[in-house]
């Protein structure tokens, strides 16, 4: 008797495009970003001879400005068309929008600050392409802590050795931008998505939390120890560092007494507030939190069950 073998199932799998290129290219882009942060200051401001005449490309900064605007404004209404979540999508993109204008209006020295959106969209828009692919983890907080983290320490690399010629203090408003910029690239990352966020595995932000509560202790330390300080009592050297009576070395989040809490005249608005540390961590919580219950929403009937 001939006995056939039963053919052998087929399984198919789903193949995980290859993430370490896209990891690759947003820590290159980070680094570069931060290391030219100086020499494309100076580029920018530089005055040069052109068809024109004489000039800068920060005057070219405002049209640029209002060309890009309106690129992403008609962009992203043509994508909320066929949005799986239109209003919710909208809905954030006002909340943005709004958070830039009051950012723009009370915290913006000049308008060239506005390099700040598109270099941490970018950034946040690599990190979510590394990490989610597929756009069916939603790590839409995971996304948003690691952008922002990596703007402080930007912000910190700028104030102790980049742009210590004309960095003054440590700047908390930055802080705020960046991760405001970072939601744009988070938006535009999964707003497309048809993954629902609801329908994604939830994860435990162990990392993250652990990550914070370091940060935390080691300002603890820091304050405690001596080693870190709000003001000093005097103006201090470029860097924010000052040795002691005792030969210890301190870092002073000012390199001047009452800089913070200040409206320094600026060419945007006439003037700008200098946030404080404090009250500025509490509102990039609030940002944070506010910007990453997009992915808590429910979405649909399918959702609900």
């Amino acid at each position: 008797m001939t006995t056939h073998a039963s053919p052998t199932p087929v399984i198919a799998q789903t193949v995980s495009p290859s993430v370490w290129p896209w990891w690759l290219l947003a820590l290159t882009y980070y680094l570069v970003c931060c290391l030219m942060h100086l020499q494309f200051s100076l580029w920018l401001v530089r005055q040069r001879d052109t068809l024109f005449g004489n000039l800068a490309y920060a005057n070219l900064v405002p049209g640029v400005a209002i060309a890009t605007g309106v690129v992403l404004a008609g962009w992203v209404t043509t994508r909320l068309r066929n949005s799986p979540r239109p209003w919710l999508t909208g809905a954030f993109w006002l909340l943005w929008l709004a958070g830039a204008a009051l950012i723009d209006y009370y915290l913006t020295y000049s308008i060239n600050e506005y390099a700040h959106y598109p270099q941490y969209a970018l950034l946040a828009w690599l990190l979510a392409r590394a990490m989610d692919p597929q756009r069916s983890r939603w790590y839409v907080g995971r996304v948003l802590f690691w952008a922002t983290l990596m703007g402080i320490g930007d912000e910190l690399l700028q104030y102790l050795w980049i742009t210590t010629s004309y960095s003054e203090y440590l700047d908390f408003n930055d802080f705020l931008i960046n991760l405001v910029a970072a939601a744009a690239g988070m938006l535009l990352f999964y707003g497309p998505a048809v993954t629902s966020p609801r329908s994604a595995a939830y994860y435990e932000p162990v990392v993250e939390l652990l990550v914070t509560g370091a940060i935390m202790l080691a300002l603890l330390v820091g304050f405690q120890t001596g080693h870190l300080a709000y003001s000093p009592t005097e103006n201090i050297p470029p860097g924010g560092i000052a040795q002691q009576a005792d030969g210890s070395r301190r870092l002073y989040l000012q390199r001047a007494p009452d800089l913070y809490g200040s409206w320094p005249v600026g060419p945007r608005h006439g003037r700008y507030h200098v946030m404080r540390p404090v009250p500025a961590l509490l509102l990039l919580l609030l940002a944070g939190l506010a910007f990453a219950s997009y992915a808590r929403f429910r979405t649909g009937s399918a959702d609900a069950k």
